[in-house]
């Protein structure tokens, strides 16, 4: 991940999500509404997705620090705890922004606008359930997750890409995020592994002894 890929990342993320915002969230949301209600088994599923994101991120998190635990003092430094260094602070961290700037932000979601239009664009610093969708969660944590994993295993990068495209689908077919909000919370995401990794590059840099 080099520098040049954040900023040029922020322009085409900007720009995307402007457009989605202006001109697609309306019309995906109503699409995916009509398409779940005229469908049985859309409806009944669709509706009923629970929300597991706190549990995964903590779950991550406690499995990448506890092999980190248990290797370190053993001497073991190789991609394998740097993947684990790495996803264990992006990921959380990735969390903690999103849950901040969700709050900031406090954009409706898809469902709560379709049954209250008028719930248009952001409500700055409005706590409370349905006001969280901009940037999106999900997105935001498992492109962390996928940074992560692009870094330190760049092999199976398709792989990564696939599953984030999947992911922020699905997303905005289900009717819990807008496209915009999937655009933000993606850019998000690769965001705060980037940062997160210079860190540990720097940390790394600084106990190096000369020789």
């Amino acid at each position: 991940m080099k520098a040049s890929h954040v900023v040029a990342g922020f322009f085409l993320s900007t720009l995307l999500t402007v457009f989605g915002y202006f001109l697609f969230d309306a019309s995906t949301a109503i699409f995916f509404h009509q398409l779940i209600m005229s469908h049985v088994m859309l409806r009944k599923y669709a509706s009923h997705i629970p929300d597991f994101l706190l549990p995964i991120v903590l779950v991550i998190t406690t499995i990448c620090w506890t092999v980190l635990f248990v290797w370190m003092p053993k001497g073991i430094h190789n991609v394998h705890t740097r993947f684990m260094q790495l996803c264990g602070i992006s990921v959380p961290l990735a969390y903690v922004v999103k849950t901040v700037l969700q709050y900031a932000f406090g954009r409706a979601d898809p469902r709560m606008w379709l049954v209250h239009r008028h719930l248009v664009g952001f409500h700055w610093f409005h706590s409370g359930a349905g006001y969280t969708s901009f940037p999106s969660g999900h997105m935001t944590v498992f492109t962390a997750l996928a940074a992560a994993l692009w870094q330190q295993y760049p092999r199976y990068r398709t792989v990564y890409v696939a599953g984030v495209v999947l992911l922020g689908t699905a997303l905005v077919a289900t009717n819990y995020h807008f496209v915009s909000d999937v655009v933000a919370g993606a850019y998000l995401g690769f965001v705060v592994c980037f940062v997160c990794n210079l860190g540990l590059i720097a940390t790394s840099e600084s106990y190096r002894i000369p020789g």
